[in-house]
């Protein structure tokens, strides 16, 4: 044990400090004082025990040595408290059930016995509600929250639209029983957002995915036939493409945090399909759905893992096991199935995901343990990497048992499995650790950890540059050679951190590296032919015509790139430089995600037509951003950038800029009519403003986008394009048609609309009844007060709005217009996040405190931005505002311009 100038850490509070711990952790520190293995064997029985109960138990032995008689009594006495308080739920639990059942009969004129039948055992991979992961509250926060009704989620199908092929595909399709990850936490904040939920918290400070099935999955897919991962599909038929493996009784936001962690690392789409037990099977067994013994023979574990949609060559993404630090994934035994079932599938990709708050219980304890000179063993078990699956069982896997009972190697062989896969997906700063410690070499690190820059830098700090050839990124080895780059040759005794901070920890910067010129910057590159991704930032470099063709003759020869970044604007290309860009970009076939920056580059009708041209033959790519703003397209150039984009058929993200192109109606349509082609797109942001396309114009973007019937994110920028109000009409059209909208950013500043067209907008507007993120501008377009009631009675519709930002600056609304367009908002109840721009309008006092009693009536908002300056506030109006303030005692951040 380390110790400090003021001594010794108390062996309690080193205990307290690390948390939970497995038998084997618990017998390894006791095995560190020297504890008697009589007394081991006492205190290991049980799979986990608290620190608190440890302290307690091992206080009653005198001098952590005492007899061992006594510490069997005290650990003998901590059992029988927990029996005894068990039986004392039990009871309670019958006696509220009774009483339960006893009032449902006499409300609902329901069977007393139908009731007790109904069964508590989820299916396949739901298991029976194990004592120790719930409690007294548990069971008190059960009997007080059954029945009542809550919510659904948005876009779950109720039972009467529930439709034949729903029915058939829960009762055929294991592998189709499939939400998209958007579902699924769009489910789980739906959750989190009720009453039941928020009272489960309070009373238990955790709620886990027995409590999720009980209070809401039941209740909501009850009677429907249909799990909730089809009702919130309905219609659209997927299979899997991902996953999902959790053992039940982790933490929800633990789960969700770990979910979305993985998400964001593999750049998974929200619209991806992905299969998760508590969702995906039907749970009630109420007659109506198919029933538990029906769904097992379906076989649905088996059916989505060797479904090819799981693998990794048609675009799946395997499976990801979810670690939380409130229960242990591998003391279930489907889960522990699952992992070694996977390993055996080809091309089935296996990974974990883990919770930060898991992250750290986990390296904290390896630094504790590293503290006490444990060996490298000793840390991996600290870890939690070695594991008894033998142990992990629930009641409803007595035939999984029998099943591994049967197999050659048995339960010896599934500990192999699993503690092999764990210790390759252990975070890379337990990898960190242990090599700064010299307890193992870096070549003997995961394949994970020896891609992360922190484990590589430790290992070239610890050992030298020559374990540079064991690291598995190519990139990572280059920002390490390149921070060294004065020499020619590795000097171990020159690599600091401060050199790698100034390359991206993301991606590979070299415009941020390299001052040497083109032609050096050029052979730079061509050093990195095996990287699949590079961002390189050369803005404002002054390249011309003459340095891009040098460049992009060597970026031609990076053959394995698959995802590239390039910004380039402001650098006087002219219509040469595009084509060089052209040539270079069309060979570099393999790109599945381009980001080019050419905005300011003089590339004019010419310029613009070749780029246009050269992306054209990306046909893997499936995400684009594009800027070409202020290159003086005008209307040639328009028609080229639409005929290059239209072919582009596999495309699900895009986003195009041609601000200020001089494009015009003709051109405005014809870049329309291009997009209108691209019916896989689901996320579109696109900026024509500044181009004068005029009503007409307006009508052609609009009538384009309506086709779009997948699209469910746009962002649209059209400020300043001369629409008026006639536009405006047609904005309303175009917009009302896209029903499947849940997120839409629309800029219509300083388009003259008036108070027709702002009318028609907001009429438009009010009939996306999905959409959950608004963000609308109608700055500077002379909307009066009629114009300010109009936007106010078509926000108020848009009831399951969360997120809105509405800026509505220089609107001549007066005090009326404000007025309405506050009390339109004050109708939105599940609004958290609010930006309000009501800047340069005359509200004066009346209209000031109008907005403020509006706002003070949402007080489940936790953000809020508002500018009202320039409105003529007087100290009256001042103090509505502060009065307004004051009601707002949720807000987390706060914003306000007078």
């Amino acid at each position: 044990m380390s110790a400090d100038a003021e001594g010794p850490e108390p062996w309690e509070e080193q205990l307290l400090r690390a948390g939970p711990l497995t038998s084997q952790q618990l017998s390894l520190f006791l095995d560190k004082w020297g504890i008697s293995k009589d007394v081991e064997q006492t205190f290991c029985r049980e799979l986990r025990f608290a620190p608190e109960e440890i302290i307690r138990c091992l206080s009653s032995i005198s001098g952590l040595s005492g007899s061992p008689v006594r510490a069997a009594r005290a650990a003998r006495d901590a059992r029988s408290r927990r029996g005894e308080e068990l039986r004392q739920m039990k009871g309670y639990l019958k006696r509220s059930w009774a009483k339960t059942i006893q009032e449902l009969a006499e409300i609902e004129g329901v069977n007393q016995q139908e009731g007790i039948e109904t069964p508590e055992i989820p299916v396949q991979e739901s298991p029976v509600r194990d004592p120790s992961q719930s409690g007294q509250q548990q069971v008190r926060a059960g009997a007080n929250l059954e029945g009542h009704s809550m919510a659904r989620p948005a876009h779950m199908a109720s039972g009467d639209e529930v439709t034949a092929l729903m029915k058939a595909r829960q009762w055929e399709k294991p592998e189709q029983w499939t939400m998209t990850v958007q579902h699924w936490v769009g489910i789980v904040d739906a959750c989190a957002e009720t009453p039941q939920y928020k009272s489960a918290m309070e009373q238990k400070k955790t709620v886990n995915m027995h409590d999720l099935c009980r209070l809401f999955v039941k209740p909501w897919s009850e009677g429907t036939g249909c799990s909730l991962a089809v009702l919130m599909s309905r219609e659209v038929v997927c299979n899997a493409q991902l996953m999902v493996s959790h053992c039940w009784g982790e933490d929800v936001s633990e789960t969700k945090e770990s979910l979305l962690q993985h998400a964001v690392r593999h750049e998974l789409p929200e619209t991806m399909p992905l299969w998760s037990c508590v969702f995906s099977n039907y749970q009630p067994e109420d007659g109506v759905g198919p029933k538990l013994e029906h769904q097992l023979a379906l076989e649905p574990f088996a059916s989505v893992i060797r479904n090819p949609s799981l693998k990794a060559a048609n675009g799946g993404h395997g499976m990801v096991a979810l670690h939380t630090t409130t229960d242990d994934l591998y003391s279930r035994l489907w889960c522990v199935h699952e992992v070694e079932r996977a390993t055996v599938e080809d091309d089935v990709a296996l990974t974990a995901s883990m919770s930060q708050k898991y992250i750290d219980l986990m390296a904290g304890r390896v630094e504790q343990f590293l503290e006490l000179g444990a060996t490298l063993n000793d840390c991996f078990r600290a870890a939690g990497v070695q594991v008894q699956t033998a142990k992990a069982r629930k009641n409803d896997e007595e035939k999984l048992v029998k099943l591994i009972l049967q197999q050659e190697e048995g339960f010896d062989g599934l500990d192999e499995v699993v503690e092999r896969f764990r210790r390759e997906q252990l975070p890379a700063v337990i990898f960190e650790k242990l090599i700064g410690k010299g307890l193992i070499e870096f070549k003997s690190a995961s394949e994970s950890a020896r891609a992360n820059l922190a484990v590589v830098f430790a290992a070239c700090q610890m050992h030298g540059g020559g374990q540079l050839e064991h690291a598995t990124n190519p990139e990572v080895r280059e920002r390490i050679r390149l921070a060294l780059r004065q020499g020619n040759e590795f000097c171990d005794d020159k690599l600091r951190w401060q050199d790698l901070e100034v390359i991206d920890l993301e991606d590979l910067k070299l415009g941020h590296i390299f001052r040497l010129g083109v032609r050096t910057l050029a052979e730079d590159i061509t050093q990195l032919r095996q990287n699949t991704k590079l961002t390189l930032a050369l803005a404002g470099e002054g390249l011309g015509a003459k340095g891009c063709k040098t460049l992009f003759e060597a970026m031609a020869q990076l053959k394995q790139i698959t995802k590239l970044s390039l910004t380039l604007e402001r650098n006087k290309l002219g219509a040469e430089g595009g084509k060089a860009v052209s040539e270079g970009i069309a060979q570099l076939k393999q790109i599945t995600k381009l980001s080019l920056t050419l905005g300011d580059n003089d590339l004019g009708a010419d310029g613009g037509k070749a780029v246009s041209e050269g992306i054209a033959h990306l046909k893997q790519i499936t995400d684009l951003s594009l800027d070409l703003a202020g290159n003086d397209l005008g209307v040639d150039g328009g028609k080229a950038v639409s005929e290059g984009i239209a072919q582009l058929k596999q495309i699900t993200d895009l986003s195009l800029d041609l601000t200020n192109n001089n494009l015009g109606a003709e051109g405005g349509k014809a870049v329309s009519e291009g997009i209108a082609q691209l019916k896989q797109i689901t996320d579109l942001s696109l900026d024509l403003s500044l181009n004068s396309l005029g009503d007409e114009g307006g009508q052609a973007v609009f009538e384009g986008i309506a086709q779009l019937k997948q699209i469910i994110k746009l962002s649209l920028t059209l400020a300043g394009t001369d629409l008026c109000d006639e536009g405006g009409k047609a904005v309303s059209e175009g917009i009302a048609q896209l029903k499947q909208i849940t997120d839409l950013s629309l800029d219509l500043a300083g388009n003259d609309l008036g108070v027709d067209g702002g009318k028609a907008v907001s009429e438009g507007i009010a009939q996306l009844k999905q959409i959950t993120d608004l963000s609308l501008d109608l700055s500077l377009n002379g909307l009066g007060d009629e114009g300010g009631k109009a936007v106010s009675e078509g926000i108020a519709q848009l009831k399951q709005i969360t997120k809105l930002s509405l800026s509505l600056e220089d609107s001549d609304l007066g005090a009326d217009g404000g007025k309405a367009v506050s009390e339109g908002i004050a109708q939105l109840k599940q609004i958290t996040d609010l930006s309000l721009d009501l800047s340069l309008n005359r509200l004066g006092d009346k209209g000031g405190q109008a907005v403020f009693e509006a706002i003070a009536q949402l007080k489940q908002i936790t953000d809020l931005s508002l500018i009202l300056e320039g409105n003529g506030l007087s100290a009256e109006g001042g103090k509505a505002v502060s009065e307004g303030i004051a009601q707002l005692r949720q807000i987390t951040n706060f914003s306000l311009e007078l």
